[in-house]
């Protein structure tokens, strides 16, 4: 397995991800695409 940060993600990291478009700090954010991968997926 080649991740560039050397280790698989967290269940809490996928977690804050999932949480962070439904709380106040992303009050601005109109629309993104989070890729929680470790670095796996090295394309934008």
């Amino acid at each position: 397995m080649d991740l560039t940060t050397g280790r698989l993600a967290e269940p809490q990291e996928v977690a804050d991800v999932i949480v962070l478009p439904a709380s106040p700090r992303s009050g601005s954010s109109t629309g993104a695409e989070f890729a929680v991968d470790s670095g796996y997926v090295k394309a934008v």
